[in-house]
């Protein structure tokens, strides 16, 4: 590509992968509302929601730069990256980019967004393989069409209780493995107007349709993985929980209280605690099917 710097290159190659991609998704997932975007908005202390209407993605600011928590499909870089200007924040100033799961709709702008940013990527171990394979290396997804996208290496492979500390915020990492075998839950405590508030992003204890846990599973130790991820959140207690679809936390419903509630609208954790007994009830019939 002659002269063409670094950055410039791999985001042209970004969105040469993305674009023919992209038709492939649509035909294979319904993913018109993944794809619709939506007003970025503060959720609460130095918390941001910059994800489309239905795929999250979360910003949070301090004052020695930012940290941004997952993405959404490829196609939508360019609403993650107007969402986050939108709100008054400059690209340059993401020093840190985190996952919570490995799938094409939660990691599809990455690769986009690390070459946009220079912000280091830090991903669990277990996730590491799948990103830089761009989803080709999924225990389930390896040979779905359209499930694929732009890979991207992790700077720094990270473990079960590691934190990330910048600019007065400390997240730490949860190892709650299953529906990718590195499928990380956040924690961190913030403040809003003077009260301290414990939030949590929740990695998906979801089942996608094709797993396996007793016959043949999908991979050595999977339902043992799902067993820990629920064992894990169980002992979580948030205040806010934030969840990688918008929709398994009423996004829209919490934004809509917000306007004149603040905060407070997004304080759940009986919702919490709801859809947790919700998603490992549905696990246990699938497993109990297989029996």
């Amino acid at each position: 590509m002659g002269g063409m710097p670094r950055a410039c290159a791999s985001l042209l190659a970004v969105l040469l992968l993305t674009i023919p991609a992209l038709a492939t998704v649509r035909a294979q997932f319904d993913t018109q509302a993944w794809l619709v975007p939506t007003e970025p908005l503060r959720i609460a202390g130095p918390v941001h929601y910059v994800g489309t209407r239905e795929l999250a993605a979360y910003l949070i600011a301090t004052p020695a730069g930012h940290i941004l928590i997952d993405g959404a499909l490829p196609a939508s870089a360019g609403d993650l990256e107007r969402s986050i200007v939108a709100l008054g924040f400059r690209l340059e100033d993401v020093k840190v980019l985190l996952t919570t799961q490995a799938h094409f709709d939660h990691v599809g702008t990455l690769a986009q967004l690390k070459a946009r940013t220079r912000g280091r990527l830090l991903v669990m171990d277990g996730d590491q393989t799948l990103l830089a394979s761009g989803g080709a290396t999924d225990y389930l997804f390896a040979t779905t069409p359209g499930a694929h996208f732009p890979p991207v290496t992790a700077d720094e492979v990270i473990h079960d209780g590691h934190r990330v500390t910048l600019g007065g915020v400390s997240l730490q990492a949860h190892l709650t493995p299953g529906h990718t075998p590195g499928t990380t839950t956040w924690t961190t405590t913030i403040a809003d107007h003077g009260k301290a508030y414990r939030v949590v992003f929740t990695g998906s204890t979801g089942v996608n349709s094709g797993t396996r846990f007793v016959k043949d599973p999908s991979y050595p130790g999977i339902l043992q993985d799902y067993r820990k991820a629920f064992r894990v959140l169980e002992s979580l207690q948030p205040d806010i929980f934030l969840a990688a679809h918008s929709g398994q936390f009423d996004l829209a419903g919490k934004r809509a209280r917000a306007a004149t509630e603040g905060a407070t609208a997004f304080v759940d954790p009986d919702g919490y605690r709801r859809a947790l007994a919700t998603s490992k009830a549905t696990f246990e019939r699938l497993v109990d099917a297989e029996r």
